[in-house]
């Protein structure tokens, strides 16, 4: 990650910890270790090196892999060669401490090279490609070597993941038995899915190792990402050679990320025992074993459990200085007893009185409270605080399905205060809020009681900023209710900075049309710059509203395909609606505008979960007969929880013609959600949803800008986001 590299004594606790869980390879690759990256030619000093050593050495008594990464790309010369002998002379420093395992990366760089490089090389992905296999052979072949690509995603891929020249040099190129990282369809993804790492491979020529981001915070300085693991079958595990997390930069928040990624590694190593059982023909009850499945939510709950005593270990906020006292006689570590004789803190508090590592917690209800037997105090830190905390700093698409409601709900309330219709409920369910953003309050007071301070100090701002914010929302809904409307923060024009985060970039962001809830009608906007019409539906319509849906969802990676079937688009986001019995023709609308052209149109479905059980018995079957020779994944269908269709049961899709002006488009998408909550609140409907494909960031966009929100499923297995909407 970006930010100040781990000490010496955090990564051994690091190590100690996947030793414990099962996990084992580590990647050395902090980007501000200055002679990973900027400074990479230098060499190690003698004390730095000394550190690296007593590294190696922890990793191997844990039985981890440890793989030293270097970072060249900055400035490399590919064609020099006083470059290759400088990443030649880093390398031999590195193997003469007991280094074996080793990583070249080229992320995060130019792709640019200089005039000399040019005329040696065809290509960046050729000279990639020619030093990579140098040092592959200079370290003869090492068992662990891993290549980190310029293009380590499809949405990188130039013009498509299929086409990229890139891409395709370096798997005809590259040694067959280096290992290449990819971190999915997007640096971070949401999910990453068989068919996509199948495709990867094959252009690839080879299993990929997952570089996965989806807990990485670097890039965010007011996000963690402390959620589980989550979002990847474990059907990839026959597909890829591996799987390595990138940590929050806390470090002591990556408990929960790590824990379930162990759980997911040992589901898959379990399954591997079950087929070797079934395997073996000397054994009669081979029908008594099941594949283990990753269920998200249970690993989940039991990392909890499992952290909760982490949280009152006396641990302080400088620990990570504490000198380490290493054994450094030959023989290995068994795994099984990860000893203090082994490895030892020289700690100035080892005299004082500890917490029992042992905790004792009670399973008998939700509620799971830590004791300290030594002086019989007992600590109120449950699971459900624990669950909370993680809820509130998730994961990077979604929040945690209790705050995710909690969200949903000032939001509502945020939208439906009216003083005359209502009020009983509003204020209600304003309550719920209130009781809410108490018990956030009431888990920041916990968390300054425990006694592990080093994890206090790296998710105290990030709470305590949470806290502030919600406090702040809850005042609000005190203000709005409030017929004299005395506030020193809400439209008193006179705030505070606390009252107004960001500083400088907070200024930048304001000015950008990036906020999901924020209203983009501008104070002038009373009327449209050109006349329109809105108009039911008819089966006229068909040709023209299936034309402006493959324009609005138009991707350069789908041209292949449209360039074949002109239709296939559409047919697959649309033509199940035009050809549904269930379509609800009433609340059906086009737009059109002055020359009679269709630039918009709104299609409803109320019945959404029957139309979802219809589009996959009859209409995916008729795809499949008209395109018999399209991946048949391409018309995979995103399932709905139960609860989906109880509360937001009416699914719509809006399409606005994207080259009109953005004002317009925001306008007449508000006139048909007006149009349709109306008729929908008259039937007794009380929300809706619409499903997106993620690569659609301007049709994602758009429905956020009309007060939909992302709902969050977690097992979904393809790249469509579920959005919905309560009035």
């Amino acid at each position: 990650y970006y930010g100040r590299p781990w000490s010496l004594n955090q990564r051994k606790i690091l190590f100690e910890t996947c030793l414990r869980f099962g996990l084992n390879t580590y990647v050395y690759a902090p980007k501000d270790d200055a002679k990973h990256r900027s400074r990479w030619r230098d060499l190690y000093t003698n004390e730095e090196l000394n550190e690296l050593r007593q590294l190696i050495h922890i990793a191997k008594q844990c039985e981890i892999y440890f793989i030293y990464a270097l970072s060249p790309g900055l400035d490399i010369s590919y064609s020099s060669e006083k470059d290759l002998l400088a990443l030649k002379r880093k390398f031999d420093q590195l193997s003469s401490i007991g280094c074996e395992h080793w990583s070249l990366l080229f992320d995060d760089i130019e792709n640019e090279m200089s005039q000399e490089d040019k005329n040696n090389f065809p290509s960046f992905a050729h000279a990639h490609v020619s030093l990579t296999n140098q040092l592959y052979e200079y370290l003869n072949k090492p068992n662990i070597f891993l290549f980190c690509p310029t293009v380590y995603c499809s949405r990188m891929a130039v013009p498509s993941l299929d086409k990229s020249s890139y891409l395709q040099t370096i798997g005809d190129g590259l040694h067959p038995d280096i290992d290449i990282f990819w971190t999915g369809p997007k640096v971070v993804s949401r999910q990453i899915t068989v068919s996509h790492i199948l495709s990867v491979n094959n252009l690839l020529k080879r299993c990929v190792t997952i570089w996965d981001n989806l807990n990485a915070n670097d890039y965010d300085q007011r996000r963690l990402c402390m959620g589980p693991f989550s979002g990847r079958s474990l059907n990839l595990s026959s597909h890829i050679c591996g799987i390595l997390s990138n940590p929050n930069c806390e470090f002591e928040l990556n408990f929960v990320p790590l824990n379930t990624l162990a759980q997911w590694f040992q589901s898959i190593k379990l399954n591997e025992k079950h087929r070797q059982y079934d395997n073996d023909d000397d054994n009669d009850n081979n029908d008594i074993f099941r594949l283990e499945i990753y269920q998200v939510d249970k690993a989940f709950n039991q990392s909890l459990i499992d952290w909760l005593p982490e949280f009152n270990k006396i641990k302080s906020a400088n620990y990570s200085q504490e000198i380490i006292k290493i054994d450094n006689s030959p023989e290995e570590m068994n795994p099984k007893g990860a000893s203090s004789s082994s490895l030892s803190l020289i700690n100035d508090e080892d005299s004082q009185d500890s917490i029992n590592e042992n905790q004792m917690y009670s399973s008998s209800s939700k509620t799971h409270k830590m004791e300290c037997d030594q002086n019989s105090i007992h600590y109120d830190l449950t699971i459900d605080d624990i669950r909370l905390l993680v809820e509130l700093f998730y994961l990077p698409y979604q929040h945690g399905p209790n705050v995710q409601q909690i969200f949903m709900e000032f939001y509502w309330l945020r939208c439906n205060y009216n003083p005359h219709q209502n009020l009983n409920e509003w204020r209600c369910r304003a309550q719920l809020f209130h009781n809410n953003a108490k018990n956030i309050s009431r888990l920041l007071e916990k968390l300054i009681k425990i006694h592990n301070r080093a994890l206090l100090y790296d998710v105290y701002n990030y709470i305590n900023d949470m806290n502030s914010t919600v406090i702040l929302c809850s005042k609000y809904l005190h203000w709005i209710d409030d017929d004299h409307k005395r506030s020193l923060v809400f439209m008193s024009g006179d705030i505070e900075p606390w009252s107004k985060r960001g500083g400088l970039a907070g200024d930048f962001l304001d000015i950008l049309p990036l906020g999901d809830f924020q209203s983009l009608i501008k104070s002038d906007l009373n009327s449209l710059s050109n006349t329109f019409i809105i108009r039911p539906m008819t089966s006229d319509d068909q040709s023209s509203i299936y034309d402006l849906c493959s324009t609005v969802c138009y991707q350069d990676d789908l041209s292949h395909l449209l360039n074949q079937y002109s239709q296939i688009l559409a047919d697959k986001i649309i033509g199940g609606y035009v050809s549904s019995s269930l379509n609800n023709n009433n609340l059906c609308f086009v737009i059109e505008n002055d020359q009679d052209k269709i630039c918009g149109f709104l299609l409803t479905i109320n019945e959404s979960e029957n139309y979802d059980k219809y589009i996959q018995t009859k209409w995916i079957e008729q795809l499949h007969e008209k395109y018999p020779n399209v991946d048949q994944n391409f018309f995979e269908l995103t399932e709905c929880p139960q609860w989906i269709y109880d509360r937001y049961s009416v699914r719509i899709q809006i399409f606005i013609d994207s080259t009109m002006n953005k004002n317009n488009i925001y306008y007449l998408g508000a006139k048909l959600m007006k149009i349709l909550i109306k008729n929908l609140s008259q039937q007794g409907f009380r929300g809706c949803h619409t499903l997106v494909d993620e690569r659609f960031t301007l049709l994602h966009q758009f429905y956020l800008n009309l007060g939909f929100i992302d709902i969050p499923i977690i097992d979904q297995t393809n790249q469509n986001i579920l959005l919905g909407k309560q009035f």
